[in-house]
C-alpha cells in the first residue's frame, strides 16, 4: 500500500477547531467553498497536502518519515494549544504523559468514566482535547467494544489523542530500560575492564540507535551511544504493559468492518515514528512457538494489533512495506514536541533514520514468516493433536494472520544458493527413519511405552521450530540428523550422520532418543565411530560410543551448560556438536589441553598434527565414502548429499587441495592411500561424478 494517501484529503475527527472565527459573509460560491474548505481543514477533516514545518527539517531525512514528523508535530501543536470550550482558558501547557495513563487506567473499573481525550478546566468545565468540544458521551462509534475494558474517546482526533499518549507512554518505558541495560553494560567495563558481550540480535542491518533525554524519567538517554536495542532484555518487566498499550490501541482502530472510515495521517504517523512498531517488528521475529505460547497474551494482541492495521487502506502500510531503519529515537513524546513553544526544545536532533540506500528493515510481514512457517508445519504433522489445544489455537491464529497477509507476496524464486536450498529442506519427515537406528538405541526407543506427560507436546513443537531454527548445515529427518562439517575446520566438507544402522560402515553416526521423561532428562546419545571403532574424530567422541557434551550430562560443566528442561532442545545440542566438538582446534577438547594452540609453537604444532589427522579422515570416511558407496550415496539422505556437493562440492575440493599442498608431509596415516594428493584426487573425481 503506497503511503502517497497520506498527501490527499483525509478525515481526522467530528467537531470544530480550538479557535471559533466568526462566519464570513458568503458572497459567491467559490467564497463559501473557500470557507468550507477551511472549517474543515481546521477540524481536521482535511489534512494539508503539505504541512509547513521547518523546526525538525533535516538534510537527508526520507520524504515519508520527513512528512509523519511534520503530521505528528502539527497535531501536536493542536493539542497543545487547545483551549476551554468555556471560558477559552489554555488547558495544557506539556503533554504529561503519566498522569494521562495512570488516569484511564483508574478508570477502567468506573462504568462512568468521563471521555479518555477530556481535559477539566479550573473554570470547571470539561473540553475534549480532539475536537476542542463539549465532551460528547455514549456514541458507539467512540467506545471499546470489549466488556472488560472501558473507553470513551469523544471523536475521532480525541482517539488519535489517546493513541499518541500510548505511543509515548510505550517509547519512554522502551528507552528507560534500554538505558538501564547501557548502564548496567558501563558497570561491567567498569568490574572487568571490558564490553560484556552482545545480549541481542543484531537490529536493521547493523544500525544502531539510542536514546535522548526525556521528561520523567531523569534523563537515561545517552547521546552518541552507538548501541542497537535489545528489545529481548526487559521482557519480563515490558510485556505486561506492551500488552495493555496494545489493547488499547487495538479498541481505537477501525474494524474490518470498517474500512471505509477515515484516518488522520497524525494516527498512521505516530504509530510509524514509535519504537513500538520495532518493538512488534521483533515479537514477530521470534522463532520459538514456545516461548510464543508462554506469553500467549502478549502475543494475541500483538498479532490483533497486527490484523486491526492491515484491514484499512489506510494502514495496512506499516504491515506490508519495508521500515525504515531508526538509528537514533528520542521516542515520540520528542519528537513531537521537540521546538514547539509549548515543548521543551533539545538542541539535538530527535530522531535519525536511515535512508533506503542504506538498507531497509523488514516488514512486519516477513517478520511473521518464520512463525507462520512452523505454524503450517505444527497443524500439517501427523501428530499435531499431540502438541495440545492450546499450541494448536496459537498455530491456527498465525497461519491465519500470515496466509490473508502473504497474498500476493509469495514469491517462488528458484533455489540458487545452498543457503536457500538449507531453508528449504532442513526439516524432513520420513515414516521408516526409526528403523535405521543402531540395535543399542533401536532397543531404548522401543521401551518408550509410557510418556511423560508434556513429552509429545514438546517433541512436536520442536520439530516445527527446527523449521526456521536450524543453523545453516544442519539437516534433520524427524529423528535422524545429519551435520555438515563447518569450514576452516579440519571437519569441513564432511557429513556427519545419526541413526543410521550399518556396522562395519566407516561413517561418524549419532543416534538420539528422547526417553519417556523427556523433556525433564536430556536426550540419550551415542556415537558409532568409523574403521570398526579403530578411528576416533574428537577427544569427546569414544570409540565405545560415548559423547560427552555437558548438555547430555556426559561432561561436567556449570549449571548454565548442564540441561535446562525449559529452556534446553534437541536443537541446541545439535548446535554444540556442530561448534564445540566439530569445530577449529579439537585437540583443545581433550581436558588439560585448552587454548593450546596459542601456549606456544610446540602446542600449536600438536594442534595442527591433529587437525591434520582428522583431516585425512574425514576427506576419507565423510566425504568419499558418502559419494562412492550406494548404501550411503542412495540412502535416506540421497537428496541432500547429491545437492550439497552440487552446490558445494568444487568449493570441497579447492579447500582440501589447501590443505594439501600446505602439509609438510605427503604421507597419510592409517592405510587411507599412498599419499594426501591421491586422496583429494580421489576426491575430486567422486565429486565431478555426482555433478555430472
Amino acid at each position: 500500500m503506497s503511503k502517497s494517501w497520506k498527501q490527499s484529503m483525509l478525515g481526522g475527527g467530528e467537531g470544530g477547531s480550538s479557535s471559533k472565527p466568526p462566519k464570513p459573509q458568503v458572497n459567491t460560491a467559490d467564497e463559501e467553498l473557500a470557507r468550507k474548505l477551511n472549517e474543515e481543514l481546521n477540524a481536521g477533516l482535511v489534512e494539508d497536502a503539505n504541512p509547513k514545518n521547518d523546526r525538525h527539517s533535516k538534510a537527508g531525512c526520507p520524504a515519508e518519515i520527513q512528512t509523519a514528523i511534520d503530521y505528528a508535530q502539527r497535531f501536536a501543536d493542536e493539542v497543545l494549544s487547545t483551549t476551554c470550550h468555556k471560558c477559552e482558558s489554555p488547558l495544557i501547557q506539556d503533554l504529561d504523559v503519566p498522569y494521562w495513563t495512570q488516569k484511564w487506567k483508574a478508570g477502567q473499573q468506573m462504568q462512568t468514566a468521563p471521555p479518555a481525550s477530556a481535559m477539566k478546566c479550573k473554570c470547571g468545565a470539561t473540553t475534549c482535547l480532539g475536537c476542542a468540544e463539549k465532551p460528547r458521551r455514549g456514541d458507539p462509534k467512540y467506545m471499546s467494544k470489549r466488556k472488560d475494558l472501558t473507553l470513551d474517546w469523544c471523536c475521532n482526533k480525541g482517539g488519535v489523542f489517546v493513541a499518541w499518549v500510548l505511543l509515548c507512554e510505550y517509547d519512554n518505558m522502551e528507552l528507560y530500560l534500554q538505558a538501564k541495560g547501557l548502564e548496567n553494560q558501563d558497570v561491567m567495563k567498569q568490574r572487568y575492564g571490558h564490553k560484556g558481550k552482545g545480549g541481542g540480535t543484531g537490529y536493521g542491518g547493523g544500525f544502531g540507535y539510542y536514546g535522548f533525554p526525556m521528561g520523567g524519567y531523569g534523563g537515561y538517554g545517552r547521546p552518541g551511544a552507538r548501541q542497537a536495542f535489545n528489545f529481548k532484555q526487559a521482557d519480563s518487566e515490558t510485556d505486561g504493559s506492551t500488552q495493555w498499550i496494545l489493547a488499547m490501541l487495538i479498541e481505537l482502530l477501525p474494524t474490518r468492518n470498517e474500512t471505509s472510515r477515515k484516518i488522520s495521517p497524525a494516527l498512521s504517523s505516530t504509530i510509524e515514528l514509535s519504537l513500538l512498531q520495532d518493538r512488534t517488528a521483533e515479537l514477530l521475529r521470534n522463532d520459538s512457538l514456545q516461548d510464543v505460547n508462554k506469553r500467549f497474551g502478549l502475543y494475541f494482541a500483538t498479532f490483533e494489533f497486527v490484523s486491526r492495521l492491515s484491514q484499512h487502506p489506510q494502514l495496512d502500510y506499516l504491515v506490508r512495506e519495508e521500515r525504515f531503519v531508526k538509528k537514533q529515537s528520542a521516542g515520540l513524546h520528542t519528537i513531537a514536541t521537540a521546538g514547539s513553544s509549548k515543548g521543551k526544545s533539545y538542541a539535538q536532533e530527535s530522531l535519525t533514520v536511515a535512508s533506503r540506500s542504506e538498507g531497509m528493515a523488514a516488514s512486519l510481514v516477513s517478520c511473521l514468516s518464520k512463525l507462520a512457517t512452523q505454524s503450517k508445519v505444527l497443524l500439517s504433522g501427523p501428530n499435531s493433536q499431540a502438541a495440545g489445544e492450546d499450541f494448536r489455537e496459537i498455530a491456527q491464529k498465525i497461519d491465519k494472520l500470515h496466509s490473508r497477509l502473504a497474498v500476493g507476496t509469495t514469491k517462488f524464486a528458484a533455489v540458487t544458493t545452498w543457503k536457500e536450498y538449507h531453508q528449504a529442506h532442513c526439516l524432513k519427515r520420513r515414516a521408516d527413519v526409526a528403523r535405521h537406528l543402531c540395535s543399542k538405541m533401536a532397543n531404548q526407543a522401543q521401551n518408550v511405552t509410557n510418556s511423560n506427560k508434556g513429552r509429545m507436546a514438546r517433541l512436536v513443537t520442536e520439530a516445527s521450530e527446527m523449521t526456521t531454527s536450524l543453523p545453516e548445515n544442519i539437516f534433520v529427518m524427524v529423528d535422524e540428523a545429519l551435520i555438515v562439517g563447518p569450514k576452516g575446520t579440519p571437519y569441513e566438507g564432511g557429513l556427519f550422520e545419526n541413526d543410521l544402522e550399518h556396522r562395519s560402515n566407516k561413517r561418524l553416526r549419532f543416534d538420539i532418543v528422547c526417553g519417556s521423561e523427556y523433556p525433564a532428562r536430556s536426550p540419550k546419545v551415542w556415537f558409532l565411530t568409523t574403521g570398526q571403532g579403530k578411528i576416533r574424530f574428537n577427544p569427546n567422541l569414544y570409540d565405545t560410543g560415548k559423547v560427552c557434551l555437558s548438555l547430555l550430562g556426559t561432561w561436567p560443566g556449570s549449571p548454565e551448560t548442564q540441561w535446562q528442561p525449559n529452556r534446553s532442545t534437541i536443537t541446541s545440542i545439535l548446535v554444540s556438536i556442530q561448534s564445540m566438538i566439530l569445530w577449529k582446534w579439537p585437540w583443545e577438547n581433550e581436558p588439560g589441553h585448552e587454548d593450546a594452540h596459542i601456549k606456544g609453537a610446540h602446542y600449536l604444532n600438536k594442534c595442527l598434527e591433529y587437525n591434520d589427522q582428522i583431516r585425512q579422515w574425514t576427506i576419507r570416511y565423510a566425504t568419499i565414502d558418502w559419494l562412492k558407496r550406494k548404501q550411503m550415496r542412495d540412502g535416506l539422505w540421497k537428496d541432500v548429499v547429491r545437492d550439497y556437493f552440487r552446490f558445494c562440492g568444487r568449493g570441497v575440493v579447492e579447500s582440501a587441495r589447501l590443505w594439501e599442498k600446505g602439509r609438510k608431509s605427503n604421507s597419510i596415516f592409517g592405510g587411507l592411500g599412498s599419499t594426501s594428493k591421491a586422496l583429494v584426487d580421489e576426491l575430486e573425481t567422486a565429486i565431478e561424478a555426482v555433478r555430472k
